[in-house]
């Protein structure tokens, strides 16, 4: 005769979770880390592709004495690299603050490079591309700071809307060229780390604004120029050029 409770029904076992609730957080347990096993190749996946392309561009041949090298050095030689650029972007940081320029020069650190953003107050007189020294200081201690990281420039400049007309500069195209090829020459003439042709001198007149040029305000932050100290080589022959700020995070 089968075992009664005191109840006068069956006996249903021990008191607890039934069995069966064992087995299906066991299951549900594998499944989420199965899932989470799956995210983390994805995301490894992704990074060794990028890893992969970067080392393709630019080469006309894949058999180059950096081939050899593995993937775990290159992302280590990678990480080294960041930090030691994320020091050289903090020392250049407290310079500007210790200097009074944080509202003159504008430093932003991207996986493109150094983007450099300088008003015109800092850099040139009124109409003319001639460098003051204020420029040449802060662009020695970026030169400095910075050392052999550095692959390629990018330099742009950039006006307000207000006309030019004279003998010198008749539009303000040539006054926006003149300025960033003042500062290329300037550059190429205090440092041996990058050759001449590394460089880029472009001038866009008043036509990339960052702000209205409807107050004063607006156009003394229209009249700058923006200097991106790449980490990558300029392959003046193989890419198309784009603007700066088409190519950094700001």
């Amino acid at each position: 005769m089968d075992e009664m409770n005191f109840d006068g029904g069956e006996d249903d076992g021990p008191p607890g979770a039934p069995f069966w609730m064992t087995t299906f957080s066991d299951m549900v347990t594998l499944l989420l880390t199965f899932f989470v096993l799956i995210v983390s190749m994805s995301t490894v996946e992704i990074r060794k592709f990028q890893e992969a392309l970067s080392f393709f561009q630019g080469r006309t041949s894949v058999l180059t004495h950096d081939a050899v090298i593995p993937p775990q050095e290159r992302q280590l030689i990678a990480d080294f690299r960041s930090r030691d650029q994320a020091e050289r972007y903090e020392e250049l940081l407290r310079y500007l603050q210790e200097a009074g320029l944080e509202d003159k020069v504008r430093i932003d650190l991207t996986d493109k490079g150094l983007h450099v953003t300088i008003t015109d107050s800092v850099m040139f007189e009124s109409g003319s591309a001639v460098l003051i020294d204020p420029s040449r200081t802060v662009l020695r201690k970026i030169q400095e700071v910075l050392g052999s990281d550095v692959e390629s420039v990018i330099v742009e400049g950039h006006t307000d809307d207000r006309p030019i007309q004279t003998a010198q500069y008749p539009s303000n195209w040539e006054l926006s060229s003149s300025r960033a090829a003042s500062v290329v020459r300037f550059l190429i003439q205090n440092t041996d780390d990058i050759a001449p042709d590394r460089y880029i001198s472009v001038g866009y007149g008043e036509f990339h604004p960052v702000d209205t040029n409807a107050t004063l305000t607006g156009r003394a932050r229209n009249r700058r120029v923006e200097i991106l100290f790449s980490w990558e080589p300029w392959q003046n022959e193989r890419t198309p050029y784009m603007p700066i700020r088409a190519e950094t995070s700001r």
